[in-house]
């Protein structure tokens, strides 16, 4: 499962203080974020993922509809649904169907913050800032409650990482890479949390 926990070589900090207190505010091309967002359109991947005590393994599909909205469908080889979201265009949200294990409020509002954040809608948000170091620069779109933050290098020609963050920590860090035709080939999903291990790896099928 060389894919599902890549990410884990990325050290959690302890608190989103500790990580930000030494950047520097700096202005930067917010648009230059555009190239990242994701082309999905029939996107299918390998899915690998540990969620509330349970390894799950099966088929994620990324679909974009007629009407714009985006469906993610994660299922087992032989069909069994885990989970069917849709994200609409107006950007509300919908959970057509869950396994029974699953539907707890925690984990939909975690599953569905962590696609947010790798479909990167965030993006029209208008009260972005930048920060940056001698490395990095992280552009922040704060959120209804926390921030996702998307971490390029300083001439945006790489997208590193990208997390999501409350006030006191980092609640989430995730991965895409290998973009080929403006969809990534590798997606990961790691998370800093108290409760059992929770983390999703993604890795497509070309069909």
């Amino acid at each position: 499962m060389r894919y599902l926990l890549f990410i884990s070589c990325f050290c959690f900090l302890q608190a989103c203080s500790s990580l930000y207190s030494n950047l520097q505010k700096t202005e930067t091309d917010k648009n230059c974020l555009q190239k990242f967002k994701p082309s999905f359109t029939s996107v299918l991947y390998s899915a690998k993922a540990d969620v509330i005590g349970k390894h799950l393994s099966g088929l994620l599909i990324i679909k974009k509809m007629p009407d714009s909205s985006i469906r993610i469908v994660f299922s087992s080889e032989m069909g069994f649904t885990f989970f069917d979201f849709e994200f609409r265009n107006d950007g509300s949200f919908e959970v057509h169907n869950i396994t029974k294990q699953m539907d707890k409020k925690s984990v939909i509002r975690t599953l569905k913050k962590d696609f947010e954040l790798i479909l990167m809608e965030n993006l029209k948000n208008k009260l972005s800032y930048s920060f940056k170091d001698s490395a990095f620069v992280y552009t922040a779109f704060p959120q209804t409650k926390g921030v996702y933050y998307y971490i390029t290098d300083l001439n945006c020609t790489q997208l590193i990482k990208m997390q999501r963050a409350s006030k006191s920590k980092i609640a989430v860090e995730a991965v895409m890479q290998n973009y080929i035709n403006g969809i990534p080939d590798t997606i990961g999903f790691s998370h800093n949390i108290k409760i059992s291990n929770f983390d999703i790896g993604l890795k497509r099928i070309e069909r």
